[in-house]
């Protein structure tokens, strides 16, 4: 069983040669058929475990302990079990797959295909995917001493032996390649990078990854409000409202276009799958694909690649950010399965959940914490610290008027959560009303700096700026000179969130 202490990735480059290609490609298609085999065989279990009468019987127990040691035990008997189906795995590899795959790298193909088995079974997912030809892009092993070998900058796997390219005045690679960091296991991945093969070794050291020195820590309490579109953040002393990756939004606009042209192409090169009216016609089909389609995909595949690394980039400033205010963040759970539902587009571009992840991780290195609570007891966005009503307010209504309090929803939101006990996950009517006179001045000016800054283009609906404009309540100023962060905002209109799709 693999070790519980902190880790992190150091990815390193492979200096590859076409003998090397060959061989990776080769064994990345073995383990990719072997976890095939697995994942139908864990599909081919579960239905059959479904099916008995104990199954039946058991569902219908109350949940407790006597249901969980039920279902333990008609794993058993259906051999539903992770060493289940490495068994299977070490059974399907003595064939010619045994040339290529060894037992270690075997067994962690088993876990992934009865892991991505059981979130079906669990209901956190419809549906599992085969992997098709060329879908198939990693490989891991288990331990550093068999199968995926790091050793003197170089990786030994089966036979041949690849150099690692090591920057020696890279600070991330001395600070992972330090020998105080045990190896724990070794991956590697394949990327495509304009249509070319590109592999590198990820290293899953023990340890805490590196700290740059120029990004700072602050000491602050954060209080923070997550949108499809939006993001506020509330310290002690500063307040920032800002759109939420504004720089992909245009990229975005270019793919939708690649994607049409791709449409194009499918059509014309297969008239013969598609009815007089346009739709495509039921039951089997083949579909030719010409060298300028194969061509338009790839394209589509470099800029979805591009936007990964754009948005990654994104995500890791705007973290930094917020990390330099503070470590201790507050915030609620969201529930990102319904984003995607009533705001599918805006997720596909921004990844919400990705980020909240990122930022966890990275505030628990910096000996902070990042504490979600439920909506359901706080409900921020509805009630007011001063008089304590929750009124539901439609996602149109982006100011919070009650009590001569008129603030942007999004930052109040932020403020509230900041005054959320940790122990019980309620708001604390009690410090919130301790806080916001020393913060409304703050708050006020995070709004006035975006006033300005929009002043001059276009303001994104989800901010509610443009509404204030016209009915003619302007933006209180602030009561004195506060500091506040400044604010990003790019001229691109957004549609508004009661509507659906934020784009």
């Amino acid at each position: 069983m693999r070790s519980k202490t902190p880790s992190f990735i150091l990815e390193l480059p492979l200096k590859t040669t076409p003998a090397h290609e060959s061989t990776i490609l080769i064994r990345l298609d073995t383990g990719r058929q072997l976890y095939n085999a697995c994942l139908g065989e864990c599909l081919k279990r579960l239905d059959l475990l479904r099916q008995s009468k104990e199954y039946q019987s058991t569902i219908k127990l109350p949940k407790g302990k006597e249901r969980t040691e039920a279902f333990k035990n008609l794993n058993k008997k259906y051999e539903f079990t992770e060493y289940d189906i490495h068994h299977y795995a070490a059974t399907v590899r003595n064939s010619w797959i045994n040339e290529h795959i060894g037992i270690h790298i075997a067994q962690t193909l088993a876990t992934r295909a009865f892991r991505a088995v059981q979130n079906k079974a669990f209901k956190k997912a419809k549906h599992v995917r085969f992997k098709g030809k060329n879908q198939f892009d990693t490989l891991e092993g288990k331990n550093n001493q068999t199968g995926l070998i790091f050793r003197e900058n170089t990786l030994h796997w089966s036979g041949i032996e690849i150099p690692c390219i090591i920057d020696e005045n890279n600070n991330v690679m001395a600070y992972g390649l330090n020998p105080e960091h045990r190896i724990k296991y070794c991956r590697i991945v394949r990327r495509k990078i304009n249509s070319i093969n590109r592999f590198y070794l990820q290293l899953i050291l023990e340890g805490t990854p590196y700290h740059n020195p120029k990004h700072k820590i602050g000491y602050e309490e954060i209080g923070l409000d997550v949108g499809p579109s939006t993001i506020a953040i509330v310290g002690d002393n500063k307040a920032e409202l800002k759109q939420f990756c504004s720089d992909i939004v245009p990229k975005q606009k270019e793919k939708r276009k690649l994607q049409r042209k791709l449409d194009r192409q499918r059509r014309s090169n297969n008239p013969q799958n598609y009815n007089e009216n346009g739709t495509i016609k039921k039951g089997k089909k083949k579909w030719n694909k010409s060298n300028q389609y194969n061509k338009t995909s790839s394209e589509i595949a470099e800029l979805d690649r591009k936007l990964a690394a754009h948005r990654k980039s994104l995500h890791g400033k705007d973290i930094n950010d917020i990390i330099a205010m503070g470590t201790r963040i507050n915030t609620e759970k969201i529930s990102y399965k319904s984003w995607q539902k009533n705001f599918g587009k805006s997720v596909l571009m921004r990844a919400p959940s990705m980020f909240m992840g990122r930022l966890k991780q990275k505030a628990e290195n910096a000996g902070g914490y990042l504490n979600e609570f439920g909506t359901q007891n706080t409900k921020l966005s509805q009630i007011c610290h001063t008089c304590g009503v929750a009124v539901k307010k439609p996602f149109s209504q982006r100011w919070h008027t009650c009590c001569d309090i008129n603030i942007q929803r999004d930052l109040y939101s932020a403020f509230l959560s900041k005054c959320v006990d940790m122990n019980t996950n309620t708001l604390d009517l009690a410090r919130a009303g301790m806080l916001w006179p020393g913060l409304e001045p703050v708050l006020s000016e995070a709004i006035l700096r975006v006033n300005q800054s929009t002043s001059s283009g276009n303001c994104p609906d989800s901010f509610g700026l443009r509404n204030q404009r016209q009915s003619g309540s302007p933006v209180k100023p602030a009561a004195s000179i506060t500091e506040a962060m400044d604010v990003v905002i790019r001229d691109t209109i957004y549609e508004d969130e009661s509507h659906g799709e934020v784009i």
